[in-house]
């Protein structure tokens, strides 16, 4: 057989098994579920762009990266980082606690029958698309899409272009806030107080984030090990800003700590002493353009 119907063959397969694999995890999707996908797929991409942007264009962006928005606030009001760690915490917490099948989810409003309760009757029943907890035991009111979000971007870039030509560049955090508050006001915080009331309750037509993950991970089991990674790194990079940037630092308190050690201190071996030496000749050196 020649090497090039060799290659052929062995990629014809690779790409059949690729297929097949493709077929068997990412197919027969749903309304709700193709809503969640496209919704916070987006959501990455309105976070990670001016993300990216700030921390490797830092000269030409408006605005700093959203931690770095976010270590601001905690500098100048400390308790928010209390705030942070919580919120955190408790929507990891509440997402893998509390999933649809133990809080039952109430039927959509034009097919007001079908609905079922899940294990736990004195939990709150979640919306029928969203899936977010609400007070409701009667069926709620779906908004339309499309007039959701042309509010919530019309709001986005006004207010955001506001907080840029009146800092006139000079506050980026100002802008920072604006943003990336906004982007979470109306992606997280506003769906989710629209659901909750008793009375006039009402459903955005995209699942919580947290439920996304889940149905991503039903085709992807590795995405629950990816998701619980990035919470924890998240948790100790907002709350330990700019962790893991202050590492090196540590290290080098912790280095002139050792050498010049407060008393009462142990007095320093011939080894550690040698060490302490050589590091503060690297410190004291000269640069190499130096006259």
């Amino acid at each position: 057989m020649q090497p090039l119907s060799v290659i052929r063959a062995a990629t014809a397969s690779v790409v059949g098994e690729f297929r097949r694999w493709w077929k068997n995890h990412f197919s027969g999707f749903d309304r709700r579920e193709k809503w969640g996908y496209g919704v916070w797929f987006f959501f990455a991409g309105l976070v990670l762009v001016p993300e990216f942007w700030a921390a490797f264009w830092s000269d030409s962006a408006p605005f700093p990266t959203i931690s770095g928005t976010t270590g601001a606030l905690e500098y100048d009001h400390p308790v928010l980082a209390l705030v942070v760690a919580g919120v955190i915490v408790l929507c990891a917490y509440s997402a893998f606690r509390y999933p649809p099948v133990r809080t039952g989810v109430l039927p959509p409003k034009r097919n007001a029958t079908g609905g079922w309760l899940g294990e736990d009757t004195l939990l709150p029943y979640r919306t029928p698309v969203g899936g977010r907890f609400t007070r409701s035991t009667t069926p709620v009111h779906e908004i339309r899409a499309w007039l959701y979000f042309v509010c919530a971007f019309a709001v986005i870039t006004g207010v955001t272009t506001w907080a840029a030509i009146s800092s006139d560049g000079v506050d980026e955090f100002r802008v920072g806030r604006t943003l990336y508050g906004l982007t979470v006001l109306f992606w997280i915080v506003i769906p989710s107080l629209l659901a909750w009331p008793k009375r006039f309750a009402a459903d955005v037509p995209f699942p919580t984030l947290f439920s996304t993950v889940r149905s991503l991970e039903r085709r992807l089991r590795v995405v629950a090990l990816v998701a619980a990674a990035g919470l924890v790194i998240l948790l100790i990079h907002l709350v330990l800003y700019p962790w893991p940037s202050t590492i090196p630092d540590i290290s080098r308190l912790h280095a002139d700590y050792k050498c010049r050690p407060l008393p009462p201190a142990k007095p320093l071996t011939a080894k550690e002493l040698a060490a302490c030496q050589r590091r503060d000749e690297a410190e004291n050196r000269p640069a190499p353009d130096a006259p």
